[in-house]
């Protein structure tokens, strides 16, 4: 979704580091492989750091990236009590019973393996709740279907890049990588006098970022307020 490819990336991070004209070879580009020297290095880790942390260095609220939110579907199996977390998540947000129109509850995973009815095949039911335990999804109570279809929402992972790689975030994360990239790599050289002021503009251009993508906030979360029917008119 990103406009500048990984190899470009690296470039703009040479040059705003000041390693020489951009594109010129200097020490940093020859350590390692072609595309996981130094440079790539940076621009992987600041690519990493964005889309998987929740909260970044000098910002005030949390980092929600929406081209991050995906879903994908798993189905049951009759009498196994879970189905697999997709490869690439990071964090389940909710599952939802697509084939019994039902959202399940999340619970915590000492909830479920106080459960004592959970390897019991006689207690087997239409899932309502549900946790995750590394690579599963434990479902409560253990499916009695094969074949139910659950809608797994997930924020996932992003892969890491190389050759003419763009970003799965939009094109407007890709100065802020730069920018991100740029602070790493003063501070594995040293140069941390050219670090505070990248940061600054840093943060400002993430600020400005997330305010967009805060419009949308109020029908994403849960809000506690008076319905608007019960206000008085004015």
């Amino acid at each position: 979704m990103g406009d500048i490819g990984f190899n470009t990336f690296k470039e703009y991070v040479q040059f705003r580091m000041g390693r020489l004209a951009q594109g010129t070879a200097d020490g940093l580009t020859t350590a390692g492989s072609s595309d996981l020297n130094m440079y790539g290095i940076w621009v992987n880790q600041a690519y990493r750091q964005i889309c998987t942390n929740e909260h970044l260095s000098g910002l005030p609220r949390r980092v929600y990236i929406p081209a991050l939110e995906t879903s994908t579907t798993a189905t049951t199996t009759d009498g196994t009590a879970y189905v697999s977390v997709p490869s690439d998540c990071l964090l389940i947000r909710s599952v939802y019973d697509t084939t019994n129109n039902v959202k399940l509850a999340q619970i915590p995973w000492r909830v479920y393996i106080s459960y004592t009815d959970r390897a019991t095949t006689s207690a087997e039911g239409d899932a309502t709740e549900w946790c995750r335990s590394g690579a599963r999804i434990y479902l409560h109570p253990t499916p009695q279907t094969t074949g139910d279809t659950m809608t797994i929402y997930y924020k996932k992972l992003v892969a890491t890049l190389s050759g003419t790689d763009t970003t799965a975030i939009p094109a407007e994360w890709d100065e802020p990588i730069v920018q991100l990239a740029t602070i790493k790599g003063h501070m594995w050289t040293g140069d941390f006098d050219k670090i505070k002021p990248l940061r600054e503009e840093f943060v400002e251009s993430v600020s400005g970022i997330l305010d967009i993508y805060a419009q949308e906030a109020v029908d994403r979360d849960a809000n506690f307020a008076p319905d608007s029917s019960y206000l008085p008119l004015r």
